[in-house]
């Protein structure tokens, strides 16, 4: 997968103006994601995603404890460029990008992982990734 098809599925689903707004949202999103989940998980997911993309995933602390509510914040503090008037939504489609980029393994625990969060409104109900 190139990482251009990653941001064109990103900016498609959050209705996004371009592949930079795409790029910023998949900052935002991946980096509040990684510091949720543990440092094993976040390494799975980077490993098959483009660098560029799946270092965001691995570059902060990892396994810190904060509830949907506060990461759908920290997506909105890390978007410069996207249009944050919707955190939720540039959360959704950048998850389901990303649960439709990775492996079957890795995307079921995934959902059980965000599952398990209570984080189960980042997961789409249509489009890429859709909730099952």
């Amino acid at each position: 997968m190139e990482r251009h098809d990653f941001y064109q599925s990103v900016q498609y689903e959050a209705n996004l103006a371009g592949e930079a707004d795409a790029r910023d949202a998949t900052q935002a999103v991946l980096s509040a994601l990684g510091e949720r989940l543990d440092e094993t998980r976040s390494q799975r997911l980077d490993g098959q995603l483009p660098e560029e993309i799946g270092e965001h995933l691995v570059q902060g602390d990892s396994g810190r404890r904060f509830d949907y509510d506060e990461f759908l914040e920290r997506i909105e503090d890390r978007t410069d460029r996207a249009a944050v008037g919707d955190p939720e939504g540039l959360a959704r489609a950048v998850v389901g990008t990303l649960l439709e980029h990775v492996d079957a393994e890795e995307s079921d625990a995934l959902r059980e992982r965000l599952a398990e969060l209570d984080f189960e409104e980042a997961i789409p109900a249509v489009g890429p990734g859709a909730r099952r």
